[in-house]
């Protein structure tokens, strides 16, 4: 199961005005595609596709989520949610709240002993440390 993450965004040398929220948006994707490496996660000005001027202006930063080729979410104006300067960790909340984002990878641990790689799944709950 891979979903596909599409940004629409306005480069700020395209047209004088730039819309809140679209570097953002662009900063959070590339964040969000290194801690989900089998998600694809791909950024489009939105001149590129031909949206019109009243789009650019009233519906950026959008994120549009495929599965299997199909839409499945489509946020326009993503600014009225998250605010003009977000990060990361709010948009993956965000997609996580709509069941978009799949369970991220476990950390794999290699530690190397005595010229073997040993790998163990990371996980604490037989832990003696317990933070309060």
């Amino acid at each position: 199961m891979v979903s596909v993450f599409e940004t629409l965004w306005k480069k700020e040398e395209e047209e004088p005005e730039e819309v809140p929220g679209c570097e953002a948006m662009r900063g959070s994707l590339m964040c969000l595609a290194q801690e989900y490496p089998l998600v694809k996660f791909c950024s489009v000005r939105s001149s590129a596709i031909s949206t019109s001027a009243l789009f650019r202006d009233s519906a950026l930063p959008a994120l549009l989520v495929y599965k299997g080729g199909d839409l499945i979410g489509n946020f326009v104006r993503l600014t009225d949610q998250l605010g003009e300067d977000f990060f990361a960790v709010d948009v993956e909340a965000l997609l996580q709240e709509y069941g978009l984002l799949p369970d991220k990878p476990q950390v794999v641990a290699k530690t190397v002993r005595n010229g073997a790689i040993m790998q163990t799944i990371g996980s604490d709950e037989d832990s003696d440390l317990d933070i309060d």
